[in-house]
């Protein structure tokens, strides 16, 4: 049996196989002059996510011996909009280098102002340098805002329990302000873990929303000092349990190691991770030798070649060398610093990379660590 196959005319062969040289003989008779308009959407885009804001220090609070919040004001434009939980990412020129560190915002997002509340860590560069040096009047760049630390009414659920250790407090302000501001709609409790009383930062403020506005709740836990109003230790399974397990969202915000407290108490508790978000605050955990070695840097019109130590990110070998290299999170999460390894060993911590990035040796250079002479390509 034979079977005959029939051709619509439509679909002609002589016409598909001439399609290429018609679709050619188009593009060479295309217009050619540039585009000078854009599309009102892609300005509004760019009204909205500048790449740099340029911000003037309007005021200077003191929240303890060793934190304080810069209230930032646009010195032009107005400040993009953001929702509670977002960081943004400041330029702070010291000594001739360009250092660049994130900072949770605390303000609410009904402000027109944007508040960091920064706190001294110990051989800090940047902190240091803000908490002692910097004034109100004087100017920065910054960038964002950046985030998904943040409540969503279709994902989450409408009571959230925070879990904040240290300055980790300060995306959780935010929230707590939304709410009173009645920007975010949830019920949020707060487990605020600090050394000691004189460590909690906001706590007046925190105190007064709790009194006036009944979705908010704060219960503060001290590990080195007892005081029978205060929970006392850490943050427990048992403290947690008592609360209802499955009727929230938790919201993690602290150091590392707080983190990782946690995480095994969530798998004890059966916890699904749907239901968690964690927000973590850079600490180098690795154990490492301050020995020294050189880093090759190539980018798309040099190639550089600096001191770099095995004790230290690679990002920070690039600010102290001057070498002006895309970083955002500086915890290996947004992926905004990736760049190719080219030669050399490395160590990584808590870096998220994608299969195929390990396949052709991509790295987080935020969160990656020399352990020998290294070369990286920057990528655009």
């Amino acid at each position: 049996m034979k079977l005959k196959i029939g051709l619509n005319k439509d679909l002609d062969m002589l016409k598909f196989k001439n399609l290429g040289l018609e679709r050619e003989k188009a593009i060479k008779n295309a217009f050619t002059d540039s585009i000078t308009f854009s599309y009102k959407a892609n300005e509004i885009a760019k009204e909205i996510h500048r790449e740099k804001i340029k911000v003037i220090i309007s005021k200077i609070k003191v929240e303890t011996m060793d934190t304080k919040t810069f209230v930032l004001k646009a010195k032009e434009k107005d400040l993009p909009i953001f929702k509670a939980g977002q960081y943004i990412v400041i330029d702070v020129m010291y000594n001739n280098r360009l250092y660049k560190r994130c900072y949770s915002i605390s303000s609410s997002p009904k402000q027109n102002t944007y508040e960091i509340t920064v706190k001294r860590v110990r051989n800090g560069i940047v902190s240091n340098y803000l908490l002692n040096e910097v004034k109100e009047g004087m100017e920065f760049t910054i960038h964002g805002p950046f985030g998904q630390f943040t409540y969503n009414e279709i994902r989450d659920k409408n009571n959230i329990l925070a879990l904040v250790g240290g300055s980790g407090i300060t995306p959780i302000m935010s929230l707590a302000r939304a709410i009173d501001d009645k920007v975010e709609d949830c019920n949020l409790t707060i487990l605020y873990g600090e050394n000691r009383e004189k460590d909690l930062i906001f706590k007046k403020e925190l105190d007064e929303l709790e009194k006036k506005n009944k979705k908010i709740k704060v219960v503060y836990v001290l590990s080195d000092e007892i005081n029978s109003i205060y929970e006392t230790g850490f943050i427990s399974k048992e403290l947690i349990e008592s609360y209802e397990i499955g009727q929230y969202s938790y919201f993690i915000c602290g150091p590392l190691h707080f983190y990782h407290h946690l995480n095994e108490i969530f798998k004890e508790l059966d916890i699904p991770n749907k239901y968690i978000r964690h927000d973590i605050y850079k600490e180098n955990e690795l154990e490492l030798r301050h020995v020294k070695h050189n880093l090759t840097v190539i980018t798309e019109d040099a190639k550089i070649t600096i001191p770099c130590f095995e004790d230290e990110p690679i990002t920070k070998a690039m600010e102290e060398g001057k070498i002006n290299a895309p970083r955002k999170c500086l915890v290996g999460v947004c992926g905004y610093c990736r760049s190719k390894l080219i030669d050399g060993k490395i160590k990584t911590e808590n870096q998220s990379v994608r299969q195929a990035d390990k396949k052709y040796n991509y790295i987080h250079p935020c969160v990656s660590y020399p352990l020998s002479d290294i070369t990286i390509k920057l990528c655009k």
